[in-house]
């Protein structure tokens, strides 16, 4: 487990605002689909993005993606001004966005894929083959609002992506989505089964209107070829190779990384290299990936971190592991994520969100994806 400070991919959480209600989202409260009172509302302006990434930090990112963990980046108020900047001061990094696409006008998607072309991709939210079946999670979306928006991306040069959360509810329409994003642009879609489903296979919600409504898992055999992100195993292939005056073929050793179906019993990062990809939470904070970020800015899981002894340094210096305070560089080759997190991954007492999001000790099921090409 580790990171390289040059090529660094930056998950970065610039806004806690959101049109959506998602049921299962980490801001959304589940009796009445609203913000979390605890969640404080934030944007990151043009100017603050600069002090965290002033442009000799730029030369070392490869990828900045703007995901919304606490809010849709695309409602951030100065995002065509933030992904402006990082074209100008850092013309060889990427830019991948992943919105609900329920935001903004058409004009706004064609003038950002007109200024960013190759350079951009984006991932949008369809969670259903009409208006019904997507706002059942994606609550207070516009099916046909997110389509035109797609649609009207996928004529510039930027890549255009899809994802769909599968559901009990929607599971079953896998094929008529697959022809629906195509038909809008979606050059490749992934269908992920969603985890969040904390004891048992259903959960309970009230609605904005005060109606109760369920939400049930996927069956994992919904996606017969899906994996677990970033999980690989390591293996070896011998490949026959023709050589002169031989009567038998040689053979060339390949090490290949297959995508797993299962995590295995020891700790394997899904972040460090080679994903070399760290999070950025609202506040600044940087951490190793985003289940150790969800549980350090969410209110629901703060205490796990704060009785991990692998934080306890991180939690009493913080200002060392924030962006605002401290260069990403200096942070990502600092004593926590050289040596703590990785010495606890090895260790008898391994930090709980490493032994939850990246073994099997305490989960038998993970997140399914399924990638197809449109």
């Amino acid at each position: 487990m580790k990171w390289d400070s040059n090529q660094l991919n930056v998950f970065l959480d610039i806004s806690t605002y959101c049109n959506a209600g998602c049921p299962q989202c980490h801001r959304t409260n589940s009796n009445g689909l609203g913000k979390e009172d605890w969640l404080p509302l934030i944007q990151w302006s043009v100017e603050e993005f600069k002090t965290a990434f002033p442009p000799e930090v730029l030369e070392n990112i490869h990828r900045f993606k703007f995901c919304g963990t606490w809010g849709d980046p695309i409602m951030n108020k100065d995002i065509l001004e933030i992904f402006e900047y990082i074209s100008n001061q850092g013309p060889l990094c990427l830019i991948s966005v992943d919105t609900n696409g329920s935001i903004r006008d058409e004009d706004f998607w064609w003038k950002l894929g007109c200024m960013f072309g190759t350079k951009l991709a984006v991932v949008f939210a369809i969670d259903g083959i009409d208006q019904k079946m997507h706002e059942r999670y994606r609550r207070f979306t516009d099916l046909d609002k997110v389509l035109d928006n797609m649609h009207t991306l996928a004529q510039t040069d930027a890549m255009v992506q899809s994802q769909t959360i599968l559901f009990q509810h929607n599971e079953d329409y896998k094929d008529e989505i697959l022809k629906l994003v195509k038909e809008y642009g979606s050059k490749k879609h992934e269908f992920v089964i969603s985890d969040r489903f904390h004891s048992g296979n259903t959960q309970h919600f009230v609605d904005d209107n005060g109606d109760d409504f369920t939400l049930t898992r996927a069956n994992s055999k919904s996606l017969p070829k899906g994996v677990i992100s970033g999980a690989f195993k390591r293996e070896i292939e011998t490949i026959p190779v023709k050589t002169v005056n031989e009567p038998v073929p040689a053979e060339k050793v390949k090490v290949v990384m297959k995508p797993q179906k299962t995590l295995e019993h020891n700790i394997k990062c899904r972040w460090a290299l080679p994903r070399n990809e760290v999070v950025v939470n609202p506040d600044g904070q940087v951490l190793p990936c985003c289940f150790h970020a969800n549980h350090y800015y969410g209110n629901w899981a703060k205490n796990i971190i704060k009785e991990d002894p692998t934080y306890k340094y991180y939690i009493e210096n913080k200002n060392e592991f924030n962006v605002f305070k401290t260069s990403i560089i200096d942070i990502m080759n600092s004593k926590h994520f050289t040596k703590t997190l990785p010495e606890s991954i090895k260790g008898d007492n391994p930090n709980w969100s490493c032994i939850k999001n990246c073994s099997n000790r305490i989960k038998s099921e993970h997140q399914l994806r399924e990638r197809h090409e449109t």
